[in-house]
């Protein structure tokens, strides 16, 4: 299922205090907090080949990201430190509805005591659901339209838990390997399973409202920058149950700093989860527009 889609920025705010780098952690014993806030809003324009709940049809979609980092230091072996990132974006067809497109909101903490310098032992959440019902667009044999509802707040809530190892670049990103993990997958509203007539919603089978997993994980974060004109973002996030192909999630960035004012960027997003499809999902964005740093 491939998404591609031409995006258009129109206007972005960003608030910035402090750097969670690790380089910018205090080496002394006075507790350190670290925290960084973004905001944009965005135009987009989007072409669409097979995705998973839409079909092929020209639409916009106004979208709006905030993105806020934390970090907390006692001294140099111990660390907290995480991300929450939201994005939500509102969708309308030339020639028909309005909806709720995109409604991402995931959050991911660490627990870090360093063994050595660039190694720590760590504990790793990453938990992510929306906030708003989600649905698919249908036609009746009259010609009349029909809404059913596909996720909710919590409908499902994806939560990734685990503890190993992390491997620090500094400037550049970390890899965290979960020798012992868990995924827990719940569901809020069990109606999802009467309205979407099936009998297993993101693995987890009618008449419950979880599925409990145990497995490995792994998880590569990159934030660093290039010249002070380049930015690169990426978030890949891999869990294998001992009896269950592996889940992929991946969110990839790359932003170009032309001027003060002006910002270009593509964006990709890459999942896989046999439970829910098993087809690659794939979503390339190209930006371009105006960018406003504070």
């Amino acid at each position: 299922m491939i998404l591609t889609g031409l995006y258009l920025l129109i206007a972005s705010v960003a608030y910035s205090q402090g750097n969670c780098s690790p380089d910018s952690l205090s080496s002394g014993k006075k507790p350190r907090f670290k925290h960084e806030l973004e905001y944009s809003i965005a135009l987009s324009s989007y072409l669409y080949m097979k995705w998973h709940h839409d079909k092929s049809a020209g639409n916009v979609i106004l979208l709006q990201k905030l993105n806020y980092k934390f970090c907390f230091s006692r001294d140099s072996l111990v660390k907290f430190s995480g991300s929450l990132v939201h994005d939500l974006g509102i969708q309308s067809y030339f020639d028909s509805i309005t909806k709720v497109h995109t409604d991402d909101n995931t959050l991911n903490t660490r627990f870090e005591i360093r063994i050595k310098k660039n190694l720590s032992f760590s504990i790793n959440s990453n938990l992510a659901s929306q906030l708003l019902n989600g649905y698919d667009y249908s036609v009746s044999s009259s010609g009349a339209g029909i809404r059913t509802l596909n996720s909710s707040f919590l409908t499902p809530l994806l939560w990734t838990f685990s503890g190993g190892f992390s491997l620090a670049w500094p400037m550049f990103g970390s890899l965290s390997v979960g020798f012992s993990s868990a995924k827990l997958t719940w569901i809020r509203d069990r109606s999802i399973f009467e309205k979407q007539k099936t009998e297993k919603f993101y693995g987890v089978p009618e008449g419950k409202n979880h599925l409990f997993e145990y497995g490995l994980s792994m998880q590569l974060m990159v934030d660093k920058d290039f010249c002070k004109k380049v930015k690169w973002n990426c978030d890949l996030l891999v869990f294998k149950n001992y009896n269950s192909p592996v889940d992929v999630s991946l969110k990839n960035n790359l932003g170009f700093r032309i001027n003060n004012f002006l910002k270009a960027g593509i964006q990709t997003r890459v999942l896989y989860e046999e439970m829910i499809s098993k087809s690659i999902q794939l979503e390339n964005l190209v930006t371009f527009g105006v960018f406003v740093h504070l």
